[in-house]
């Protein structure tokens, strides 16, 4: 099969290279999962993109977005020039003008208003360089506890829940554990619509080896449709699923005895805890079938090794960190962790997200650090050469700037790659607020939904204009090159970071000519953490195919699994978390975590669940993907999935426009009919925005109808967990 792959890649290389000048090795900009590609440029255009063969990461394969990215890089409606509001008109001025206003607007802000008056919120598709340079210029030059990113929506719980558990941020297995696995427990994600290559990954081991899949699941997707068996649970039951898989674990003893008592601590709690949970009262709690929760557990313990998968439906539901705490402790009792095949491996949903957590997810320091640990404080204020008391103890996540613009004393917001007015919960909160402060947006395009609300609008290149570096979702560093210019006067946001900086008078922390100088600066920074980076450099991450971290100075390859020596990074010297939780260094962490059952959102005025997620055809809020028509003409506009008998019921058809209403807000669009939901549920993709903003008459951005219902640990919004009812028009 792999010959036959690569006979076609050649010939169709051969058959290119005709037409094509050069190309240039890149990691696929898209989803987490890391595919390596060429970008084929001619005269100075990209023009085509293929797959890398010997990336071990996709195989020689792209998945449907991946094929088309190079696309989104011309487009008519590509940001060129910086803009100003003058009024109700966004009027052009240069670059010298723009650094001038947003440096003076801040010192402005910091002046009246202190570091808390200053804000920043980014996306999750930025390089590890750039991350680096912003959260440099937030804590070490503004003093901002107010910098977050849009992986708060998405990771902020999976990264609570690693270092609740083993200390540290780090998905601790691999890809190649999914080809070892006997089994295969999808919790909560669908491969194989956000994360195509893993589930082709998953299907190889299935012909190759017979791997079991089991799928939690509320809704009837591709994996749910095909696995060995499908927990069908309802919304917001996560913990007692998970506890009654636990409860049967120990009570046939399908245990790692060994393990727990040299590498965990708090069995004891954890085992009172799941004794409530027996499969009778799971099956009531869950809807899933006693036997099923049964069968599921003794599939998972009796297993030589099984990965466990998760993503959205974990971390935007339900006691979303409790449950990536018990995800972890199911493999911590059944030892399954640290050997080949065994993990919980968590999917990230952008490109370079982990990246962030890296520098400063969480609330973290650079190095996977914490900010009120004085030894891990005074490793990074020596370092940048700043005051030790500049650096903030903590950060705000978004909603907390939002509150603080509508107290006044958020004075300016900066939003960098991301889109908020899709993507943040309770869209007429979200905003009113943008309304309130001197916003300014830096993005590859424009028109776009949070630009109608900017004071300044600042022109950034992307994918395929800029170097640097990703790490995707099983710790690989890997590098994205720039192929072509970018558009106009755009720049690369690692550039406007920097120039902001000079402005403001801190030009000397940011002595950068190119990205690599600022890699390799924050490498000297992960000396010896968790997460060492001094054993990679560019060259070797084009001639490797990327290196999964951590890799010290002299190692020949990366790390490609953690805790192989079952012990965990639990001491204060090493670990994010500070405080009691150090108590037993080496040692994992088992949380006897409390059910707090949901108090059901629903009533006879709003009787449906409400669950928002994704479609493969769209990624994030459309900025690109609605510009790349092959992509567009597939899905161009919103829908709900209804089950057939709710629809019957309602007297709706396919295809007829419908109202979803919330508390919150509604919005109208095309009924979907498909038994994918269950009966009393409905489905929306988030993807979609606004026409227009400002108009009143027609939304459709899901998030109209979400409320901002978080994590209390992790500060998440909890998307997939609301209600609502539908009103044919």
């Amino acid at each position: 099969m792999y010959n036959l792959e690569f006979r076609s890649f050649l010939e169709e290389l051969l058959h290119d290279e005709r037409t094509v000048d050069r190309w240039v090795y890149t990691t696929c900009g898209f989803c987490g999962t890391g595919c390596g590609l060429y970008l084929g440029v001619k005269k100075d255009r990209v023009v085509s993109v293929k797959p890398n063969p010997f990336s071990s990461v996709n195989q020689g394969q792209l998945c449907l977005k991946g094929m088309y990215a190079w696309k989104a890089l011309e487009h008519p409606e590509r940001a060129t020039r910086p803009l100003l509001r003058l009024g109700d008109k966004m009027v052009p001025v240069t670059w010298q003008r723009a650094y001038e206003i947003l440096a003076y607007k801040i010192r402005e802000a910091l002046a009246q208003g202190g570091p808390e008056a200053v804000g920043i919120y980014h996306g999750g598709q930025l390089t590890l360089e750039e991350y680096y340079a912003l959260h440099k210029l937030a804590k070490g030059v503004l003093g901002t506890p107010n910098i977050d990113a849009n992986t708060r929506l998405c990771m902020a719980s999976t990264s609570m829940g690693y270092i609740r558990s083993f200390g540290i941020d780090a998905p601790p297995g691999c890809y190649e554990d999914l080809d070892a696995a006997e089994v295969i427990f999808i919790l909560g994600a669908n491969p194989a619509e956000m994360h195509p290559q893993i589930w082709q990954r998953i299907l190889r081991n299935r012909q190759r080896k017979g791997v079991k899949l089991i799928v939690a699941d509320p809704r009837l997707t591709l994996p749910a449709s095909v696995a060995d068996l499908h927990l069908k649970l309802r919304c917001g039951t996560n913990i007692p699923l998970l506890y009654s898989i636990i409860y049967v674990l120990i009570q046939e003893n399908l245990l790692d005895w060994g393990f727990i008592t040299r590498a965990t601590v708090g069995f004891e709690e954890l085992k009172a805890a799941a004794q409530d949970f027996p499969p009778e009262v799971a099956q009531e709690l869950t809807g899933v079938p006693a036997k099923d929760i049964i069968k599921a557990a003794r599939e998972f313990g009796k297993a030589a090794s099984a990965v466990t998968l998760f993503c959205q439906g974990v971390n935007q539901s339900l006691q979303a960190v409790d449950t990536v705490t018990l995800i972890n402790s199911l493999h911590l009792i059944t030892g399954k962790i640290g050997r080949a095949g065994c993990a919980p491996l968590s999917l990230t949903g952008q490109a370079s997200s982990l990246s962030m957590r890296e520098i400063g997810g969480v609330g973290s320091l650079p190095g996977l650090r914490n900010p009120e640990n004085p030894k891990h404080r005074y490793e990074v204020s020596s370092f940048w050469g700043v005051e030790e008391e500049i650096l903030p103890r903590y950060t705000n996540d978004i909603r907390t700037m939002l509150e603080l613009i509508e107290d006044g004393r958020l004075r300016v917001l900066w939003v960098i790659g991301t889109n908020p007015v899709v993507s943040l919960p309770d869209q007429q909160y979200v905003r009113k607020q943008l309304e309130r402060v001197f916003l300014v947006v830096q993005d590859i395009f424009y028109p776009l939904e949070t630009a109608y609300y900017a004071d300044l609008f600042l022109p950034a290149a992307q994918w395929g204009e800029k170097t640097g570096t990703i790490t995707n979702s099983e710790r690989r560093v890997n590098l994205v090159q720039k192929a072509v210019q970018p558009p106009g006067e755009a720049k690369d946001d690692l550039t406007v970071i920097c120039q902001v900086a000079r402005h403001l008078g801190a030009g000397r922390l940011f002595p950068w000519a190119e990205p690599e100088e600022a890699f390799n600066e924050l490498k000297e920074l992960t000396r010896h953490r968790p997460n060492d980076l001094t054993g990679i450099t560019y060259n070797r991450l084009k001639a490797e195919g990327g290196i999964q971290w951590p890799c010290p100075e002299g190692a020949e390859t990366g790390t490609a699994r953690l805790y192989t020596d079952g012990f965990f990074p639990t001491d204060p010297a090493v670990s994010q978390a500070y405080g009691e939780f150090n108590a037993n260094p080496g040692r994992a962490k088992l949380w006897a975590v409390p059910y707090r059952p949901p108090s059901s959102p629903r009533d006879q005025d709003y009787p449906f669940w409400l669950n928002t997620g994704r479609v493969i055809e769209h990624y994030h809020t459309r900025t690109k993907t609605k510009r790349i028509p092959e992509l567009n003409i597939l899905i161009p506009q919103p829908f709900v999935e209804i089950n057939p008998l709710d629809a019957a019921a309602l007297g709706i058809k396919e295809g007829e426009w419908v109202k979803v209403i919330s508390r919150q807000g509604w919005v109208k669009v095309r009924s979907r009919i498909t038994p994918v939901v269950s009966r009393g549920e409905v489905f929306l993709p988030f993807h979609f925005g606004d026409l227009d903003p400002r108009e009143k008459q027609e939304p459709q951005a899901a998030n109209h109808l979400t409320s901002w219902l978080v994590d209390p640990i992790s500060r998440q919004p909890l998307t997939k967990v609301g209600a609502c009812r539908i009103e044919k028009l």
